[in-house]
């Protein structure tokens, strides 16, 4: 299986109608997730394009607790959905391990919040269930999986504005809504109880849960209400009501966990508890601050004989961890599993796997555990530090080891792409200085040819590895040679063997030891004068010719740049250099404005070799992204018009996401363009086309403003204009008829 752009790492989740798998965006980019139909459901046509609606409506959505769709596409016979990846694991497996009340909260508190959003967006979920509940590393909830591309009615859009339908046309139910507001509550239920509703099984005229949850009962009823007019009205006033409830301090300090209890292991807690109780010795007062929450204790054991959600540990030590996980005592298995990984933390002989493994045992046992989740990420540091010093020794297999290490704990670490390109950088850099020095040796510095291969290849290799030493040496030594070579020259009078050495000596080395003496040499020689001289004309005849920056070797900016290789101050050299990139300047801008992309990257691509500096190569450069930018963003406003347009939003659902909004940005960015021309005549002449259905049916008068719009978009239709003026003498009629009777 093949996704554009991105490289697929294992599959991590399956459903009925397809896969889910964790995958590389680009090499070493960010982790996401892609959620891609089965060969059978993508065979399936009207399947296919509900995925694919699904999407973008959920693309739509921004919000923290909605995990993000970043792209959705079919190529060749894939159908997928680029996501968000979080590593928390969804609801059910997080209550495997255990949550807080508290957490149980902020659960229902995240996903009423990501739904009020979704709502008031004109989307409904449709599935909400543990499954699509995820949690980020910082355990807060988001909501995936918005598959039913239901349209919330516009009654719950509280912030958004729609174009009213034309007769014949009709909102969805607002159960679309209100469903998955009911389907949250079942959630909820599901986390207190360990099981889902049965039909009957929470009538209003009873209580819906056992005397220690009855903080819970008021919310909870009214979310699973028989009646809709008594259930909450919106996400909003959820959330309302779990602040509420978390500011009463009525949240009992326990843990709810998805496993069975066993009758004789509540009897021993009880037993034990009141054993101590007994013992205790303290003084009264102190004794009467201790009977309370063993009290408590009692009273959520036995609840959980019959809830089956309240956590018991069924190993030795049992009382004291139905103690830890009530809030009251510390839990043993943490403590033995945190001296086990800090022993390990502290020998240098084990491997970064094992530390992390044991101090995810703590968390396992004490999920909110500081010191182990801090000591993991002290872990993944250390080994960072090493693979660091590693590349900064030119250590290439200490540095894979430990970043070897480093992707098998924490593949989606978004830190270790750098590094990888570090070590691949380190080992080609590497290759290319062996080979150099290899070609060196078998040619030796007198070879011109191989002396200026060498020197390009010597600045990639400092490049791809900075500072390196063997580089710097290598450079350093030809610069001294062409430079001694440059100064014998000077002194015999050949004036362009001398400067042709110079240069190449710069070139290797602008600072080699000698430099400005050899300079010195050159600038003396009775016939340095006349080449510049000579080497001026030349070039303001190839400029004149048009030869700016071509072919290499025989070209003005070439010749400029010897001249001031040998003469930095000469005024002529660095004005006729300032000309040519002016020139190539304009003619890249020229390019630009005529749309040809491909020739102005060649030009841009032959000034940045051509030596005619950084400042008007790096001009060119920010010109040529912002135009990519410029038509990448007028493509993407097309697109989205498109999909707004698909949908019937031709002036809605608010000013700024619509058709018409989308095609006015593109306009402004490309005002010749024919598909923004095109597609604002579609959507007028959509507009157009609801103003009549609303007058052939009798709504001269609704269907007027329709009209106006159809007008605004594209004025110059003259059908319509008359069209809109006999409707107007035709309500003015109809008004003045009624006033007469009146």
């Amino acid at each position: 299986m093949d996704v554009p752009g991105y490289r697929i790492q294992r599959q991590i989740g399956e459903g009925a109608c397809g896969r889910v798998y964790l995958a590389l965006q680009h090499a070493f980019g960010r982790p996401v997730a892609i959620k891609v139909l089965t060969p059978q459901a993508a065979a399936d046509s009207a399947l296919r394009e509900r995925f694919l609606a699904a999407a973008r409506a959920a693309r739509r959505l921004d919000h923290p607790n909605i995990v993000r769709v970043f792209d959705s596409d079919a190529y060749g016979d894939t159908v997928y959905m680029v996501m968000e990846y979080l590593r928390g694991g969804d609801l059910k497996e997080n209550l495997r391990s255990g949550l807080h009340m508290q957490n149980v909260l902020m659960v229902v508190k995240d996903v009423a919040t990501a739904l009020d959003h979704a709502h008031r967006k004109g989307v409904a979920h449709g599935d909400v269930k543990p499954e699509n509940i995820l949690f980020n590393e910082q355990g807060s909830a988001s909501l995936t999986g918005f598959g039913n591309v239901a349209r919330v009615p516009a009654a719950w859009r509280m912030d958004e504005r729609t174009v009213r339908p034309a007769a014949g046309h009709s909102e969805q139910p607002l159960a679309a809504g209100r469903d998955d507001l009911y389907d949250l509550g079942i959630v909820f239920y599901r986390m207190l109880t360990g099981r889902s509703p049965a039909v009957g099984d929470v009538p209003l005229h009873e209580p819906l849960l056992p005397p220690q949850q009855a903080a819970f009962q008021e919310p909870l009823r009214r979310l699973l209400a028989r009646s809709v007019g008594e259930r909450y009205a919106s996400g909003a006033e959820i959330v309302a009501a779990m602040d509420a409830l978390h500011a009463s301090g009525r949240v009992p300090n326990a843990v709810v966990k998805t496993q069975a209890v066993r009758t004789d292991e509540i009897d021993a807690a009880m037993d034990a508890a009141s054993r101590r109780a007994v013992r205790e010795t303290a003084p009264a007062s102190r004794l009467r601050r201790r009977v309370f929450p063993i009290a408590v204790l009692c009273v959520l054991l036995l609840a959980s004989a019959s809830v089956a959600s309240w956590y018991l540990a069924t190993r030795p030590g049992g009382v004291e961890r139905a103690l830890a996980f009530a809030g009251l005592a510390e839990h043993p298995d943490v403590n033995a599993a945190w001296h086990e990984a800090e022993a390990l933390h502290q020998d240098p002989n084990q491997s970064l796997a094992v530390v992390v493994a044991a101090y995810r045992r703590v968390l396992t046992n004490d999920a909110l555990h500081v010191g182990a989740a801090t000591a993991i990420d002290d872990a993944a540091q250390r080994w960072k530090r090493d693979a660091v010093a590693a590349l900064d020794a030119g250590d290439a297999g200490l540095a894979e080891a430990k970043l070897n290490e480093l992707a098998g704990v924490f593949p989606a670490d978004a830190a270790l792409a750098a590094l990888f390109d570090r070590l691949n950088d380190l080992r080609q850099g590497r290759r290319l200085l062996a080979d150099t020095e290899r070609l060196l040796a078998r040619s030796g510095l007198s070879d011109v040819a191989s002396v200026e291969v060498a020197i390009v290849t010597f600045e990639e290799v400092l490049r791809l590895i900075p500072g390196n030493r063997e580089a710097l040496a290598a450079l350093d030594e030809i610069a001294r040679h062409y430079g001694a070579l440059a100064a014998r020259d000077a002194e015999a009078q050949d004036v362009g063997g001398a400067m042709a050495n110079f240069d190449r000596a710069v070139d290797a080395n602008a600072e080699f030891e000698g430099v400005d003496q050899v300079r010195a040499t050159i600038s003396k020689a009775e016939a340095l004068q006349a080449e510049i001289d000579a080497m001026l004309r030349q070039a303001a005849e190839l400029r004149e010719a048009g030869a700016l920056i071509d072919p290499p070797g025989a070209n003005a900016a070439d010749i400029y740049r010897r001249v001031l290789a040998t003469k930095p101050e000469d005024a002529l050299a660095v004005q006729g250099l300032a000309e040519v990139s002016a020139q190539v300047q304009a003619g890249f801008g020229e390019l630009l404005a005529e749309g040809d992309l491909a020739a102005a990257r060649d030009l841009l691509d032959r000034a940045a070799a051509s030596g005619i500096g950084d400042a008007p190569v790096t001009e060119m450069q920010g010109r040529f992204e912002a135009e990519l930018q410029r038509i990448s963003t007028v493509r993407r406003l097309i697109a989205e018009a498109e999909g707004f347009l698909r949908d019937g939003y031709i002036t809605g659902p608010s000013q700024q996401d619509n058709v018409v909004a989308r095609l006015r940005q593109a306009q402004r960015l490309d005002p010749d363009n024919v598909d923004v021309v095109r597609l604002l005549s579609v959507a007028a002449t959509r507009l157009a086309e609801v103003a009549i259905d609303a007058y052939d049916a009798g709504l001269a008068e609704e269907g007027l403003p329709y009209l106006d719009l159809a007008l605004t978009v594209t004025p110059g239709i003259g059908q319509w204009r008359e069209m809109r003026e006999r409707w107007q003498r035709e309500i003015e009629r109809t008004q003045a008829a009624q006033t007469a009777r009146r």
